[in-house]
């Protein structure tokens, strides 16, 4: 169990005025004050406070592996787009975009009891629709992600607002999980700019994995995986870097397309 301390509650409430006014502060300068959370699942409970400081819904989950671990940040700015159309992302300040695959949760998967675990096809099974979405990035941190892990953490690895995208074949999923070279290559345009043009790989190589590690090993303090929510597992692009763009486009020939209007 994690204690809660002062310095945590301090944390929280630093990320959550930079959020709001979006902002940036310095490691240095939280380090100074001895803000700089010394583990992971110390991250996870700033995370918890600075959500609640917020006052906003938890509409998903950005999960990744570090070192092995899984690890989760909460997706607080989610917005639909509707297939075929352009979306306007009305939240200012993204600073970059990755291009990813999600899942909608048909069901809770709460943690189970010890010595009980999750399967990938019970994980499959609690999926609703497999979706194509936009993440974009911002950092709440002037070094951005060049920091300790558990701050990098804390900001809730970098996430600005997520953009669900159009539903997508679940074979999909498994043709990445395989790296199928017959894949068609992702290709991300601002206006006339190639950002990215090639097959797509994904970091795990499998979408799934850390959806299923997370799941057996939960460790928020925001409520959990549950029903209606979007989990994106990783960038199918790394990050692209916005620049003066205000209208992105992906397009994956046969599987899926987006296009979304940011603030200038």
């Amino acid at each position: 169990m994690t204690t809660i301390t002062e310095a945590n509650i301090r944390l929280g409430m630093v990320l959550a005025e930079a959020e709001a006014r979006q902002s940036s502060i310095s490691a240095e300068k939280l380090e100074s004050r001895n803000l700089i959370p010394a583990t992971i699942d110390t991250a996870m409970a700033v995370q918890a406070l600075a959500v609640g400081t917020l006052g906003k819904d938890v509409a998903g989950w950005k999960l990744g592996l570090n070192n092995g671990r899984p690890v989760a940040a909460p997706l607080l700015d989610l917005y639909d787009e509707v297939q075929d159309s352009t979306l306007t992302v009305p939240k200012p300040g993204a600073v970059g975009i990755e291009i990813e695959v999600c899942f909608v949760l048909a069901e809770d998967l709460p943690l189970l009891p010890l010595g009980e675990s999750y399967t990938r096809e019970m994980i499959l099974e609690a999926v609703e629709s497999f979706n194509l979405g936009a993440e974009f990035v911002s950092y709440r941190l002037t070094e951005e992600n060049r920091v300790p892990f558990p701050l990098f953490l804390a900001d809730r690895l970098a996430n600005h607002s997520f953009v669900l995208g159009p539903a997508i074949d679940s074979a999909i999923m498994e043709a990445l999980a395989l790296q199928d070279p017959s894949l068609p290559p992702l290709m991300v345009e601002a206006e006339d700019d190639i950002l990215f043009g090639a097959i797509p790989v994904h970091p795990q190589m499998d979408p799934v994995a850390p959806l299923l590690a997370y799941a057996n090993a939960q460790n928020d303090h925001l409520g959990g995986l549950k029903r209606g929510q979007v989990i994106t597992t990783g960038s199918l692009c790394g990050m692209i870097r916005l620049g003066e763009a205000t209208r992105i486009s992906a397009r994956w020939e046969g599987i899926g397309e987006m296009d979304i209007q940011i603030p200038g």
